[in-house]
């Protein structure tokens, strides 16, 4: 599990930058195993996040709560990064929950080992850059849809851009993450599928 953890940690990394064996080896060795049960909070409100997360494979989600109803703000799932990351870089309480969908195992990383990884090789900064400007960019594409385009078109560009996760993704939670009810996705699904 750990070999495979590192393999799909490399492969996401070097979507940004390329890193020979020594390089490699440098920012491989403090990220350590994680393990999680379906159903378990990993992260809760106002705590501060204590890592940074690779998934190798498994479901995680972050949501908060206002007046009983959830608001879900993103997943994560293989070979994605997770974690409240807002909290891990200000060192402040979350205002949101991460919690697991289904059994999650992969690699965390401690916030001062993550910083001092960037001390180590200009190439690890450029990997952080890349990173958040990936991060930023699929931030603001999604803020702008969630705005500005109809439920159906939501609902399509979600199937377009992730059709996995309507196998693995709850309905209710997907609706929510798109702004819209259980029966609205439910009647889209429904209307699309046929």
């Amino acid at each position: 599990m750990y070999v495979n953890s590192l393999e799909s940690l490399r492969t996401s990394v070097e979507r940004f930058v390329a890193l020979d064996e020594e390089e490699w080896k440098q920012f491989s060795m403090n990220w350590i195993p994680f393990s999680f049960d379906k159903g378990e909070t990993v992260t809760r409100i106002d705590q501060v996040e204590p890592y940074f997360y690779h998934v190798n494979k498994g479901l995680m989600r972050g949501y908060f709560d206002a007046d009983g109803t959830e608001y879900n703000i993103g997943f994560s799932y293989d070979g994605d990064y997770s974690g409240i990351y807002d909290s891990f870089v200000t060192r402040k309480p979350s205002d949101w929950t991460l919690e697991t969908l289904e059994p999650t195992y992969g690699l965390k990383i401690g916030y001062d080992q993550f910083e001092a990884l960037f001390d180590l090789n200009p190439k690890f900064e450029r990997w952080a850059r890349k990173f958040y400007q990936s991060a930023l960019i699929g931030l603001g594409l999604f803020i702008r849809g969630l705005l500005a385009d109809t439920a159906e078109e939501k609902y399509r560009k979600l199937i377009a851009r992730s059709p996995h996760v309507i196998q693995r993704i709850p309905q209710k939670h997907l609706a929510s993450y798109l702004g819209m009810s259980p029966e609205t996705y439910s009647r889209l699904r429904a209307k699309i599928r046929d």
